[in-house]
């Protein structure tokens, strides 16, 4: 399953088809253009949030062996392979980003390999690196912090907060932004949340 149709996405289906694998795939975007484009290429497409639980398993990523995240920007696509890794606990799943500093963040939210943009055309020999003006992160060092819930967060979902949240842990357990058990956050939960400040030099 290829998650993403803009940029990233077309250099994968490229770097697939210059090696012969670019078969028995499906591709998610949220965006109908795009997931058009895919389908006049010859390439099954979902259209829905790629980040949502009920588009990615009606999607069947609960089934699938490999999943190639490869969304236009680095902050959605932690989020996203966290929601794969939600779904399906042994996919290979393989997410294309743009930052650096983001690899360890998104090993973190589910990934078993993180690709850099940049390093894509590798796949495909002779293919020119993508110009991917992604966003996300850029200029950026990404963190994982952990923190306790405030009393005004209570009862509010984890993604109503400030915070960019990936995570909460309650009862010692981790459970991942998009699952049902966590749609309010209660007293005494833990979140996981990204912060970003400006890269060191």
């Amino acid at each position: 399953m290829l998650i993403g149709y803009s940029v990233r996405g077309r250099v994968v289906v490229a770097a697939l088809r210059e090696n012969g694998l670019a078969t028995g795939f499906t591709v998610v975007d949220p965006d109908p253009v795009r997931a058009e484009q895919a389908v006049l290429e010859g390439v099954p497409a979902i259209v829905g949030p790629c980040w949502r639980l009920r588009t990615l398993w009606l999607a069947g990523v609960h089934t699938a062996d490999h999943v190639v995240v490869a969304v236009p920007d680095d902050e959605m696509a932690v989020r996203t392979t966290s929601a794969v890794r939600s779904l399906n606990a042994t996919a290979m799943i393989i997410t294309i980003v743009r930052s650096a500093e983001i690899h360890r963040l998104v090993e973190h939210a589910g990934a078993d390999h993180v690709v850099n943009i940049r390093r894509v055309d590798e796949w495909a020999p002779g293919a020119e690196p993508p110009q991917d003006d992604g966003g996300g992160f850029a200029g950026f060092e990404p963190t994982l912090t952990e923190r306790a819930v405030t009393q005004d967060e209570v009862d509010r979902p984890p993604l109503g907060c400030g915070d960019q949240v990936v995570a909460v842990r309650r009862d010692g357990r981790r459970l991942w932004v998009d699952d049902p058990a966590v749609a309010a956050l209660r007293d005494g939960d833990r979140v996981i949340v990204v912060s970003a400040g400006p890269v060191r030099g």
